[in-house]
């Protein structure tokens, strides 16, 4: 079991949290243009201050999806009780250890 908690640990580590950092990037930089367009490109075209505010909102959306993506991992990860420190999580939040 302990290989099998090695194994997930390492591909999480490895592969999913670069990819969900890549991603929440790529949404923070969506964000910031919907910013620029609603502040700088508003002024000569008034239609592109409701396209900013759109590029804003879906980037806020996306920074929540990929921060939910990660506590999803991390939750996953830590109740996988194969260490001692996941079995004290996993008891701590369940009251076993009264």
């Amino acid at each position: 079991m302990q290989k099998v908690y090695s194994i997930i640990s390492n591909i999480n580590d490895i592969i999913i949290n670069p990819i969900i950092l890549l991603l929440f990037m790529v949404a923070l930089l969506y964000f910031i243009y919907g910013v620029f367009e609603y502040m700088w490109k508003s002024r000569s075209d008034p239609a592109k201050m409701k396209e900013g505010r759109l590029h804003m909102g879906w980037g806020l959306f996306g920074m929540f999806v990929m921060i939910s993506v990660f506590g999803f991992f991390k939750i996953l990860i830590n109740s996988v009780p194969v260490s001692e420190r996941s079995k004290t999580n996993v008891n701590r939040v369940m009251n076993f250890d009264k």
